[in-house]
């Protein structure tokens, strides 16, 4: 789970020893697992056993610097980004390619960057096929089948960064533009709906329902506007 020589020289480093083996032991043991509350059956994360045998979930550390920013925050998750999309993955699977940043030396008052540095940087991430989570002792943000669960919660806060993938219509689908980067990635294989879960095909058809209800909306204004 450590990215070697992939880590960029100045901004991301190795994690130490004790930051390696609690974040393993949370991934392996509470991310790797099933829970109760999750609202489904297996692990929280599916993805992550897969990543681990194939060598392709590396963690690295970011030392936050400076003052408690917004900006610092959207800076930082960018620059994982642009880490992510450099490294030389062991494996060409790229569903199974994740990176977890983890701010260990931001204090419980900086928490709050984690949960708006991810709403705000966002965006630009689905625009670029990638996928955020955020993780911190305190997150609130809940499980997709269980809005009851704040399923996010670590020993230490961090960031994910993975690539986006099918299942991710759960997570896109209440966004437009989140939707329209969903869709061209994903629109054919709907095509086949029998052989998809059937809680994706109904939010990808409401998502398509409601995009083009926004169209016809825009149309209407515009049209009135002319």
């Amino acid at each position: 789970m450590n990215p070697g020589d992939a880590v960029s020289k100045s901004k991301f480093s190795p994690l130490d020893a004790d930051l390696e083996k609690r974040v393993s032991d949370w991934l392996e043991n509470y991310v790797n697992a099933p829970h109760p509350d999750l609202g489904r059956d297996g692990p929280i994360c599916p993805f992550i056993e897969p990543a681990l045998r194939a060598d392709s979930l590396f963690t690295v550390s970011r030392d936050w610097e400076g003052a408690y920013t917004l900006e610092a925050m959207v800076t930082a998750i960018e620059e994982a980004q642009d880490h992510f999309r450099s490294i030389d993955w062991p494996s060409r699977n790229t569903t199974l390619h994740g990176l977890v940043v983890v701010f260990g030396n931001l204090p419980r008052a900086g928490w709050w960057l984690i949960d708006e540095g991810h709403r705000a940087a966002k965006d630009a991430a689905v625009a670029r096929g990638l996928m955020l989570g955020q993780f911190h002792p305190e997150c609130e943000a809940p499980a997709a089948r269980n809005p009851l669960f704040p399923v996010n919660r670590s020993p230490y806060p961090m960031i994910a960064i993975r690539n986006m993938a099918f299942h991710d219509i759960l997570f896109l689908h209440d966004n437009p533009d989140w939707f329209e980067q969903y869709r061209k990635r994903y629109d054919r294989y709907y095509s086949a709906a029998a052989r998809i879960d059937p809680r994706f095909t109904a939010l990808f058809e409401e998502a398509v329902a409601a995009s083009r209800s926004g169209q016809a909306a825009h149309q209407e204004t515009a049209e009135h506007h002319g």
